[in-house]
């Protein structure tokens, strides 16, 4: 029997008399990857955003239920230490190389020296960016860029991974490079929300796309959920 980890529940919001997502529900098993789909404003990026606790619901329940545990949306501290959040906006120093960047974040995060020290290593060994650890960000490519954004998001080991266009101005060797680490995650059991206005993009990544339309949910289901 499946095990469903993301439990949302009548998640609600608007700006105004405008609602952007209507009591919408949806639930999202470990080891899988979960496409969010719509057109600009349709709230691909407001729901993402609620998850990672940056923006305050309406209203709604937001879970993630493991066989192990249970961590609420309410409780804040104990939410943030489960997920990963990469913005659409790249949040990169310019002025600092890849290396000085993972070294900020880690410290930024509150980890431990011996922590700190060990993540830096496994991020410095990592494909996705081993080839330019001492380059600047200012220097990066636009694929580059974002390729150092997941590993910065990916840094801590999170269960509940939420990406918003992580592919937006990337070639396409950083978004072949970025599709195996995904997979990856997803064979590794963790939980994987990506939005993106590319279907293509979601078809061939997800195991199945939830379409945002009119500030409801429609769910297209994939051969291969």
């Amino acid at each position: 029997m499946m095990t469903f980890s993301l439990k949302v529940r009548g998640l609600s919001k608007a700006w105004s008399a405008h609602k952007i997502l209507d009591n919408i529900s949806f639930e999202q098993p470990q080891g899988s990857i979960c496409g969010i789909a719509g057109e600009n404003g349709a709230g691909k990026s407001t729901l993402l955003k609620i998850l990672a606790s940056v923006l305050p619901r309406d209203g709604g329940d937001v879970l993630f239920d493991a066989n192990d545990f249970c961590v609420s949306l309410d409780d804040l501290n104990s939410w943030r230490q489960l997920i990963a959040y990469v913005p659409q906006e790249l949040a990169l120093d310019d002025r600092l190389t890849v290396r000085e960047t993972l070294a900020f974040w880690t410290s930024a995060r509150g980890l431990s020296a011996s922590e700190r020290k060990e993540q830096i290593r496994q991020a410095a060994a990592d494909p996705l960016i081993a080839e330019f650890l001492e380059k600047p960000i200012r220097e990066c490519s636009g694929g580059m860029a974002r390729r150092v954004s997941l590993i910065v998001g990916l840094l801590g080991d999170p269960q509940l991974i939420l990406l918003d266009e992580p592919f937006a101005g990337a070639d396409d060797h950083s978004r072949e490079l970025m599709f195996e680490r995904l997979s990856l995650l997803r064979s590794g059991g963790k939980t994987i929300l990506v939005a993106a206005h590319e279907g293509e993009i979601l078809k061939r990544l997800s195991d199945r796309i939830l379409h945002l339309e009119d500030a409801k949910v429609r769910e297209t289901l994939l051969n291969n959920e």
